[in-house]
């Protein structure tokens, strides 16, 4: 699994490719939980070259969304972890799993970095 980071001015967006199972799901964590832990809780997933996503990626999400909706500031001011350029095969397992109606998902990652 390769991590791309870029940051925006509000928001920041990382670029997911390769697999995210078991035995990557931590590094992914990491890279999540150091936003969040800096405060920066506007995320945007492009999701576009990720190949697949086991239960360990899948939890990885729900958690660093409750942490970016978690965060203490006024609801204009609150982050939120958004989702763009979702795969088919990976829209799939969204689908099976109740994720396409937790995650708001986007087209394009100008789409949803505008959507802050």
């Amino acid at each position: 699994m390769e991590i791309a980071h870029r940051q925006m001015n509000r928001v920041d967006l990382l670029e997911i490719a390769g697999r995210v199972d078991a035995a990557t799901a931590p590094q992914f964590k990491r890279q999540l939980d150091t936003l969040l832990d800096a405060g920066r809780n506007r995320i945007v997933l492009d999701l576009a070259k990720l190949e697949s996503i086991s239960s360990a990626g899948l939890r990885v999400l729900l958690e660093a969304r409750r942490r970016a909706r978690d965060w203490n500031l006024a609801e204009e001011e609150g982050g939120d972890i958004r989702i763009a350029n979702l795969p088919p095969r990976i829209k799939e397992v969204f689908d099976l799993t109740g994720f396409t109606t937790l995650f708001e998902l986007y087209d394009d990652t100008v789409e949803a970095a505008g959507s802050f």
